[in-house]
């Protein structure tokens, strides 16, 4: 049992309540009985004092006793133990580094891990958002300080994740995942636009986008293997990235088999739109294939490379900013394909498997409200096929008779 106990300090009696000593001592010990190691703590007030003393004994026979010293490690060592347990992908961890230094070190890096209150997330959401960050992007951030906290729980370190607020409505999930606004969706002369201000050799990668919904590294690995001529498919397997893939082109950046949400082994497929096939076709008469995957593009700087998704986006802010629209991104001609389809009642499960959704919750979420355009859409076609129809009813359709049963019965 915990064992509270006072040690007077020799400051003068009418001094003692501004002395910086903690008279009162709490005596306890670590669960696993006599073999659990022997702790002392100290407080000011002897109310504390018990109210520790109380806590520390319910918490063992809870058996959620966390030890206080473990949870004044810093927030960047945890970080650093998360993030070097079990293996990430080098591009990941290197995505992961950049986000802790531009997003986190500021805020928690040294604050005990165990100091940090939901307050202090709430406080930091707010910063992101006053930085002008899209709410989509905070809340991956903040599920990447949960995983490191909910570690920190796991290992015992802390007792609870300050990012898992008390909600009352416990069946109402929060994806992060928000939806696209219509600002974001550029229209067809926009895209058209700005493909023309792009240079010839990548527009085909920018048509891919538009047309076939790809990212912007799974647009730069397009390849003539990856492509079904006569069927009018894409095979979507490959990515280029900046971090450690060297199985393929044996240099720091290259081309990753697989793409997000897909393993390695795993490819998907989307329609590739006839008009996209000819830009396809024109662009390997132009500027031919290089490497033995017969590979579209290749870096401007450095033969037998593939470009870089840095190199892209600058590109693509040229373009955009010379088409008039800066202010769309890459992510923009993405959300212009799945316009599209929606608009042409492409059902939601085909979508999702064409543009590489994790599942259909994502594509519902991101573009559900879209199709409520559809339904004007639809009246209004409708509308316009059975008008002609209907012409010949009017005037003759009988209003309904209202019966009266008691006139009826005494007839």
């Amino acid at each position: 049992m915990a064992t509270v106990k006072k040690e007077d300090c020799s400051c003068p009696r009418r001094e003692k309540a501004r002395c910086a000593h903690k008279p009162w001592l709490v005596t306890y010990r670590e669960p696993g009985g006599r073999a659990g190691a022997q702790r002392e703590i100290r407080f000011k007030l002897k109310d504390d004092a018990d109210a520790f003393a109380i806590k520390v004994e319910r918490d063992k026979d809870l058996g959620v006793y966390i030890n206080p010293r473990k949870a004044k490690q810093p927030f960047s060592e945890i970080w650093n133990l998360w993030l070097n347990t079990g293996t990430l992908e080098p591009g990941t961890y290197a995505n992961y580094k950049s986000v802790y230094s531009n997003h986190f070190e500021e805020w928690f890096a040294k604050r005990p891990i165990g100091a940090v209150s939901s307050e202090d997330i709430a406080k930091w959401e707010q910063w992101e958002k006053d930085q002008g960050y899209k709410p989509y992007g905070i809340q991956v951030r903040k599920n990447l300080l949960s995983s490191v906290f909910g570690y920190a729980v796991a290992a015992e370190i802390i007792g609870r994740n300050p990012c898992r607020t008390a909600n009352p409505r416990k069946n109402e999930g929060r994806s992060s995942y928000t939806p696209v606004s219509d600002d974001e969706i550029p229209e067809t002369e926009q895209v058209l636009g700005i493909i023309a201000e792009v240079p010839k050799g990548l527009r085909a990668a920018f048509w891919a986008m538009a047309g076939c919904g790809l990212r912007p590294g799974e647009a730069l690995a397009i390849s003539d293997k990856s492509v079904e001529w006569e069927g009018g498919v894409l095979l979507v397997n490959h990515q280029v990235t900046a971090h450690g893939v060297c199985q393929i082109t044996g240099s720091r950046r290259g081309v990753k088999r697989g793409t997000k949400h897909r393993k390695q082994a795993d490819s998907r497929r989307t329609p590739i739109p006839g008009p996209v096939v000819e830009v396809f076709s024109d662009h390997i008469d132009t500027f031919g294939m290089w490497g033995e995957g017969g590979w579209f593009f290749e870096s401007p700087r450095q033969p037998g490379r593939h470009p870089s998704y840095d190199w892209l986006l600058r590109q693509f802010k040229d373009a955009a900013k010379a088409a008039g629209s800066p202010q769309y991104t890459p992510k923009s001609f993405r959300h212009y394909f799945v316009s599209e389809c929606l608009h042409a009642n492409i059902p939601l499960y085909e979508i999702a498997q064409w543009v590489g959704h994790r599942d259909t919750r994502t594509t519902e979420t991101v573009y559900g409200h879209l199709r409520t355009r559809a339904f004007k859409r639809g009246s209004d076609a409708l509308g316009e096929r059975i008008a002609g129809d209907l012409s010949s009813f009017r005037g003759k359709i009988d209003a309904p008779q209202v019966i009266d049963l008691d006139e009826e019965q005494a007839a």
